[in-house]
C-alpha cells in the first residue's frame, strides 16, 4: 500500500526552514518529516525568496497565491460571455 498525498502545512514549512538553516541536507529533512526528498527539494526551490532565502510565511503565502480560485467561467470573462450568449439563444449545455 503506497503513501497518501498530503500537502505541506505551515508547521512542516517551519521545520523545513529550521533544518535547512542548521545545514541539514534535503534527504535529512525529508527523513525527519517522512516526506520524499523531491518534495523537500521542490519546496525549497519553488519558495525561496530572492533576498532572504526560504521563509515559511512566504512559502505559505505563495502556495495560496498559486491555487486556483473559482471555476473557469469565473476566471475567463470572454468564455463566460460566450456561454451565456449561446444559452440565451436556446442552445443546450451539450451544444455549448
Amino acid at each position: 500500500m503506497g503513501r497518501t498525498y498530503k500537502q505541506l502545512s505551515l508547521d512542516d514549512r517551519c521545520e523545513i526552514a529550521c533544518l535547512s538553516a542548521n545545514g541539514s541536507s534535503v534527504r535529512q529533512i525529508a527523513a525527519a518529516l517522512d516526506r520524499s526528498p523531491s518534495t523537500i527539494s521542490r519546496e525549497l526551490r519553488r519558495n525561496r525568496g530572492s533576498q532572504v532565502g526560504y521563509t515559511p510565511s512566504y512559502a505559505q503565502h505563495q502556495m495560496r497565491a498559486r491555487r486556483w480560485t473559482g471555476g473557469r467561467l469565473e476566471r475567463e470573462p470572454g468564455l463566460r460571455r460566450a456561454v451565456l450568449q449561446r444559452l440565451r439563444r436556446g442552445w443546450s449545455p451539450e451544444q455549448v
